[in-house]
């Protein structure tokens, strides 16, 4: 039995176990919602069984502007590398065999001792709204990222920005970051300022930043014919990418302002780098990819036509002058 044959008897048998429980399978988790709660089981080197509430990860997209991944299958709340940790409520260990019936009698094992945990934790936690986790038995949650959400849920915004306020003093160094200057923290202080005008101000400009992002990820994607690993080639949007520097530098260069120009051209040219920089821009090409082969056609036409209206602009602009 090769490789690729043992993990379809292992996953086959995991699946026809686990629908006995409730739980249901996607690659190497099972799940289930019960009274508020996801519950997931990792299968990985050793089997975890996790738990978080379910309005945890919906706030946390909410926050980090993710909120699209609400749309998206509910195994994503497991597997999502944007998606929180839950905290450990029990461990597992399965040994190695080939035997279809030993498998099934070890996973009805796990997912029996698991069922019997969840009871055991529902019973002890009735009320997820107020479950705040320890963050002793969490699964790889450095930020605390889970017990924010937990305050913040419960109005506790003060003693966020507190905890926020004492990680930063202690230099510490966010898992998720997006772009140059910006980290989970950030995004968690501007959505507990967010009543502050001056705060909503510059949220509302961060989101629209975020709509401009997307738009020319989208772009660009559309117009890569050769992608690797779902990345653009940079080589075919070259001439988008220098039609908006041209078209924004020039008209300063035409008018005399070359110390303006200098300043135009840096300052897109690191906005530029920080957009190829974003973890963010992955869930854009993702988000992209994902649109029906029609769809990303028009997107293609669309950059294209735009790309060729920059430089007709640029060359009645040189023409001109």
């Amino acid at each position: 039995m090769n490789s690729r044959e043992y993990i379809k008897l292992i996953a086959d048998a995991r699946r026809g176990v686990s629908r006995k429980y409730g739980f249901r399978q996607s690659s190497y988790i099972n799940f289930k919602v019960e009274d508020g709660y996801f519950f997931c089981l990792y299968f990985l080197t050793d089997v975890r069984l996790t738990v978080k509430p379910m309005y945890a990860d919906d706030l946390w997209w909410d926050i980090w502007e993710s909120t699209e991944n609400k749309n998206e299958p509910l195994s994503l709340r497991g597997t999502g590398a944007y998606s929180l940790s839950g905290q450990i409520l029990a461990t597992y260990e399965i040994k190695d065999t080939t035997d279809r019936s030993e498998l099934e009698s070890l996973f009805e094992q796990v997912f029996h001792n698991a069922t019997a945990e969840i009871k055991k934790f529902i019973a002890d936690n009735p009320d997820a709204d107020h479950f705040y986790p320890d963050e002793s038995k969490m699964d790889h949650d450095p930020d605390k990222l889970l017990y924010l959400m937990a305050l913040i849920h419960n109005g506790r915004e003060e003693d966020v920005l507190a905890i926020i306020k004492d990680a930063r003093k202690n230099k510490h160094r966010c898992m998720f970051h997006s772009g140059m200057f910006s980290d989970s923290y950030t995004y968690i202080k501007r959505w507990c300022n967010r009543n502050n005008r001056f705060q909503e101000c510059f949220f509302g400009i961060n989101h629209t930043a975020g709509k401009i992002a997307r738009l020319y990820a989208f772009m660009i994607l559309s117009m890569s014919r050769h992608r690797y690993d779902g990345l653009p080639n940079h080589s075919s949007f070259k001439p988008l990418q220098g039609g908006i520097l041209t078209a924004s530098v020039l008209p300063l260069i035409v008018s005399g302002s070359y110390i303006g120009a200098s300043i135009v051209f840096l300052l897109l040219s690191v906005l530029l780098w920080g957009f190829f920089n974003n973890r963010k821009t992955r869930y854009y090409y993702s988000e992209f990819l994902k649109l029906p082969q029609k769809v990303q056609r028009k997107w293609t036409i669309a950059s294209w036509v735009v790309t060729t209206i920059l430089w007709i602009y640029i060359i009645i602009l040189i023409a001109y002058f």
